[in-house]
């Protein structure tokens, strides 16, 4: 697996606003088996939206390698969550690509910096 990407990658490509840059990083993924969290799935599916924009989100979706929770990333995730306030699906998003050894791609750095073991890649900012 090559990145596991934040929920927030998949809301602004499926709304048309992702940049050049995450676009570049979306299609690397896709290529190189890029992967997301299972609450990905749920939050960006878990809303109301048409038939269509559901099975656009559920094509993206089965590009990439979906990580499931197990026992280890819940117990990450409640270690980070026992060290600063972070909402639970970050904290999951967070875990799961600390367990993988991944870098997590996300517009929302800010939330995360403070993980010092977590690599992160900015969705907007080339590097």
């Amino acid at each position: 697996m090559s990145f596991l990407f934040d929920s927030n990658v998949f809301i602004y490509h499926l709304n048309g606003t992702l940049g050049a840059y995450g676009q570049s990083l979306l299609k690397q993924g896709l290529v190189e088996g890029g992967a997301f969290s299972v609450i990905s799935r749920i939050e960006v599916l878990g809303f109301r939206q048409s038939t269509a924009e559901l099975e656009k989100a559920s094509r993206l979706f089965s590009g990439l390698n979906q990580i499931e929770l197990n026992t280890q990333i819940v117990a990450q995730t409640i270690a980070l969550r026992q060290l600063r306030k972070i909402k639970i699906p970050d904290a999951l998003i967070a875990a799961s690509a600390l367990y993988w050894g991944l870098p997590l791609v996300t517009h929302n750095s800010r939330d995360f910096q403070w993980i010092t073991e977590l690599k992160l890649i900015n969705l907007f900012a080339e590097s």
